[in-house]
């Protein structure tokens, strides 16, 4: 997936799917893209999923919902173990991604949240991964 406000793809040297939020989505946008995302993981065998969620700004109260009610069995049951979100240093959407990857966590994946590309790679790079 390349869209203006996501960038989803397969990370041939770290194993892992890529997720890059560039701007803002509405929240069929984000919904649509969470959704790729699942399709990534079930078509790479992935269970490590990285999120660069720097620009992220918000995720709306409905959005999580649906990420803790739908998207999180989808994404166990497509086989993902383990989830690195890479926030902002500060702001709202730091604290939303922070509330996503407690959701995550409680839901039973692998989930933190880190200020880096490196240090969330090294952190789902703890599971045993396949793909193509």
């Amino acid at each position: 997936m390349d869209e203006a406000y996501l960038s989803i793809r397969w990370d041939t040297v770290h194993k892992h799917v890529h997720a890059e939020w560039r701007a803002f989505a509405n929240s069929a946008e984000f919904r649509a893209g969470l959704t790729k995302g699942i399709q990534a993981i079930r078509d790479h065998h992935a269970a490590a999923y990285v999120s660069d969620s720097r620009k992220v700004k918000v995720i709306v109260h409905d959005d999580q919902t649906w990420i803790k009610e739908k998207w999180l069995p989808l994404a166990k049951q497509a086989g993902l173990k383990r989830i690195g979100f890479v926030t902002a240093e500060t702001g709202l959407g730091k604290l939303c991604v922070e509330d996503v990857a407690a959701m995550c966590a409680d839901g039973g994946l692998g989930s933190r949240t880190f200020g880096s590309m490196e240090a969330a790679r090294k952190f789902v790079a703890e599971v045993p991964v396949s793909g193509p």
